[in-house]
């Protein structure tokens, strides 16, 4: 008899909680959606009369009835709304973009060109205010103009983005590859007799050996005339100096010396006797 009262409280108990797969509301939909405001409805099921309400998982409003205004929302801004019952509740759910938002920007068109040390960026776009670039997935900067400039060594590829973004947070990107041009310089001197360059030669890779190239010409009035050369090997990483010839026994002139390098690059050369 008492095993029997037991059982008759225990399901008289149990038919009064609700079932872990019971819904307080149903049916969350949005309406009326402005740039600041917009129309949150349920549906409340029998027996019940309040919910809470959250916005991106954060409280917003316990309420009684089928539906609430939300106001005080940010133009051109996703939410998620959330309607739950008591603890034992499924909830309901509702996304919604409010209006407002700008014209969406247009993929940047990219341009570039470069020296052995600099990247000069240039592109066109519409419908935005403001532009993020960025090398090798690396943020340099961000910029309202269209043109943006960038250091780098010589005879490398970056990988180069351009993220527009309109007055709203919308955004589109484009990417190119740009490469800098190998190291050239050139130093020009009044010599006569036996002529060198001198200076310290740097190899901007860590990886790759490298060399100085050193070409001698004598400067004319019909053009430029081969006279001599020389190289100098430098490792990865690694930075030489020093004299180097280029020519012996040469008329007074006018010379001058073209150094190029793949990777190695110099502040500033010497053009000499000896």
């Amino acid at each position: 008899m008492k095993i029997r009262k037991w059982l008759l409280g225990a399901l008289l108990l149990a038919s009064a909680l609700p079932a872990a797969t019971a819904s307080a509301a149903t049916g969350a939909s949005v309406s009326s959606i402005t740039a600041s405001s917009l129309q949150l409805n349920w549906s409340l099921q029998p027996g019940e009369g309040v919910v809470t309400v959250y916005q991106n998982g954060s409280y917003l409003a316990t309420y009684a009835g089928n539906g609430m205004i939300v106001n005080g929302l940010s133009a051109c801004t996703s939410y998620t709304f959330t309607v739950a019952g008591g603890s034992g509740y499924a909830t309901t759910s509702a996304s919604a973009t409010t209006l407002g938002c700008a014209p969406a920007p247009t993929a940047p068109s990219i341009s570039y060109t470069s020296t052995y040390s600099t990247v000069n960026l240039s592109w066109t776009a519409s419908n935005a205010v403001s532009y993020e670039v960025y090398k090798d997935n690396v943020l340099l900067g961000t910029t309202s103009g269209t043109v943006y400039s960038f250091s780098g060594s010589p005879s490398r590829a970056y990988s180069v983005r351009v993220v527009a973004v309109n007055s709203t947070g919308q955004t589109a990107s484009a990417s190119i590859t740009a490469t800098t041009q190998a190291f050239s310089g050139t130093w020009i001197n009044a010599l006569s007799g036996n002529i060198r360059v001198g200076g310290a030669w740097s190899n901007t890779s860590s990886v790759y050996s490298t060399a100085m190239n050193m070409t001698l010409y004598r400067v004319t009035s019909t053009g430029d005339v081969y006279v001599g050369s020389n190289s100098a090997y430098i490792g990865p990483g690694q930075t030489i100096g020093g004299w180097y010839n280029l020519a012996s026994n040469q008329p007074a002139g006018t010379y001058k010396v073209v150094l190029t390098s793949d990777y190695a690059i110099t502040s500033g050369a010497t053009l000499g006797t000896y």
